[in-house]
Formats: C-alpha cells, structure tokens, sequence
C-alpha cells in the first residue's frame, strides 16, 4: 500500500540499526561477534526486514523465542544460523529437529531426552546450547547439575551440544550482580571441560552488560536486543561508551488526522466521559486504539506531534480510535501526519518518555505495537 493511503503505520530505520550494530561492535572484544536478537518480531521493528539488513552487515547468527519466529527467520535469511531461547513444545520439537541451521536451548533432562527421541527417529542429529541458571531463576539448569546434563547428552546420539550460556538478571541497576552470574557460567563451563566437553560458543551479554560488563575474550558473542533499535540502558552507560556515535532510534509510529471536530464547552469525549471540556474546543479523531498498540494508559495522559506541537490525549483511549486537543492548532485538516513516536520538527517523543508515563518499559511499548500497523523500511 502506498504511504499516503495509510491511515497508521510505522517507519523502520534500517541505516539507524546499521550504525547501532556498529556502534555495539566496537565495544566488544576482539572476536567477539553479534548474535542479533529480533525476537517479538524484532521488538516490534519488523523482523523479516530486520534480519535481512543485519545478516548483509555480517551477523550470522540470530536468536529467537520461538519456532514460528524460527520459521519466519529463516524464510528471510534461509543461511542464518539460529538460536531457539525458549522452551521447545512438543509440536515445535517436530519441525525444529529438522532444521539443520537451528539449535535448541536445553535446560533440563526432560527437555535433553524430549529432543532427542525426537531427533533419533528423525535420524538427524541436532545442536543445542545449554542453558545455566545463573540467578535469573527462569529457565537453565543449575549450576551444580550442568556437567552431569553435559554427560547424558553425550550419550543421547541425537543432540550435539555446541554451546553454553545464561541470561543476566539486572544488567541494567547491578553490575555487581553481573559479575557474579558470569563467575556462575564459568564455573559450570570449567565443571563441563573437567568432563572433557569444550563449549565452541559462550555468551551471556545483553545490551546493558555491553556497557556494564568488562569486555572478555572467553566470551564468542554477545546478544544485544534492545540496543540494537536505539535504546540503550543505562543512558549514562551508553553515552560514556560511545561518546558521538550515540546510539539512533530505529523506528517512528506514524498515523493521520481522520477527522477534525468542533466541540462546545460542557461537552463530554468518548467512553465514560472521562473527559469534559473546559470550553469551545477544537478535537482531532485518529485512526488508532489500543487494538494498534495505542496503550490505554495514555487516557487523558498520552500526547501526540501534530505540526511540531505536543497535543493532549482527551478522555480515553478506544481499540480503534484516540482522540486529541487540536485548540492551539486551527488550522490542522484530515489526512495531516501525526507523530506517535518519533521527532516532529523541534519536538521528538521516544518510547522511552511514552514508558514513563505510563509505568512500564521501553520494550513494551515497542514489542506492543500491532500487527495491523504496517512496517515501512527506509535507509
């Protein structure tokens, strides 16, 4: 569809992620490469796109929450090799099992057995990372289980065990903390190699412990997600690390003015009329809810860029439509662009703003944009 007959869209910036990935590697040791992580649909930017442009700047491997999103990877980038972080179920096990470029995370005995009943009666031999829990408390094996599950997937036939890894808790706030899970997943690897396994790969970096975590050369990648669409935390980590080449912001959520209204003092806007106008009033309706995304936290709380000015969300938000103060601006018509998130003329809103107003984090209010919100890639 062509851009001027979209209502709501999103503009994903692939040159932004480009110079994010850059900017990511030069801060990793020499060696280590990018595993790039474009689960939730690449955080909402579009992971089809995502993963071609990454995989042309040279990231071979990727990682997913799932087998669809497996699937849908190596659609686009049928040459990637590709980690599955969740838990497999057993209809995915099927399908996985067969994807030589594909391997699983394994964090218990019953998952280890599960693949690899699968993988002999398939007469294919699988690979997997094994996954240490390191005081994340979600997935992973112990620490003090890791060498004995080693051992019984070397006797499975069907399951080649290729890597170990672990996923840091507050990367972000507890750098201390970091280290602490790091010395755990190097004593499982030690526990491991006294049992005569060498992991080929070693990974527990997120994008905060790019910044928060000294550089280690033990270390063969590093899984930036978040980082790589823009929003590195913490800020002040990031800006000290890279200086001028600061992180960019991939993406910016679009729509148009559907319909303008006058509205008399007294008058009452949209369900539960939780909004009353204080006098004669110029209201905006847009063509977007919370069904596109749109949280309905933002009620009577959000804004929105409309010629460059912050514009007020008036009464609450509905699944297809929001609604907003165009008083100071009387000359707006239908069809004029609308700025969710992105930046309009001196005035820019980020996820990150849009997060704090309404209590959660960045990668919600990104991964939350909907489906129906079509992804234009530029750059």
């Amino acid at each position: 569809m062509r851009r001027k007959a979209l209502r709501c869209w999103a503009e994903v910036d692939l040159s932004a992620i480009r110079h994010n990935l850059s900017a990511i590697r030069s801060l990793l040791p020499h060696g280590c490469e990018v595993m790039g992580v474009v689960k939730a649909n690449a955080y909402g930017h579009g992971l089809a796109d995502v993963s071609r442009r990454l995989a042309r700047e040279g990231v071979r491997r990727f990682l997913v929450a799932n087998a669809a999103e497996a699937e849908a990877l190596l659609r686009a980038v049928p040459r990637a090799w590709v980690l599955l972080a969740g838990p497999a179920l057993p209809d995915e096990v099927e399908w996985a099992v067969r994807q030589p470029r594909l391997a699983f995370a394994i964090s218990s005995e019953e998952e280890l057995h599960a693949i690899a009943r699968v993988a002999n009666r398939a007469r294919v031999l699988t690979s997997a990372h094994l996954k240490v829990d390191t005081g994340m408390g979600r997935l992973g094996c112990r620490v003090d289980d890791a060498a004995a599950l080693i051992a019984r997937a070397a006797t499975s036939r069907g399951v080649r065990v290729e890597g170990v890894f672990t996923h840091l808790a507050n990367a972000e706030a507890d750098p201390a903390e970091c280290q602490l899970q790091f010395a755990r997943l190097l004593a499982a690897r030690e526990a491991i190699a006294r049992r005569g396994f060498r992991a080929s790969f070693l990974h527990l970096h997120n994008s905060a412990a790019v910044v928060n975590l000294p550089a280690d050369p033990r270390l063969t990648h590093a899984r930036p997600g978040i980082a790589l669409y823009g929003y590195g935390e913490p800020r002040a980590a990031w800006r000290r690390a890279l200086g001028r080449r600061a992180l960019r912001l991939a993406l910016a959520w679009k729509a148009r003015v559907a319909l303008v209204r006058e509205v008399a003092k007294g008058s009452r806007i949209s369900y539960g009329g939780t909004f009353r106008a204080p006098r004669r009033m110029r209201v905006g309706v847009l063509p977007f809810g919370y069904a596109d995304g749109f949280s309905r936290r933002l009620s009577n709380l959000g804004e929105v860029l409309v010629r460059g000015r912050r514009c007020r969300v008036l009464g609450r938000v509905t699944m297809d439509m929001t609604m907003v103060d165009l008083s100071r601006l009387p000359a707006v018509e239908r069809g004029e662009e609308v700025v969710l998130i992105g930046r309009q003329g001196q005035e820019e809103i980020t996820a990150r703003e849009i997060a704090d107003r309404i209590g959660t984090i960045s990668y919600e209010v990104l991964c939350g944009i909907g489906a129906r919100v079509p992804r234009l890639t530029v750059g």
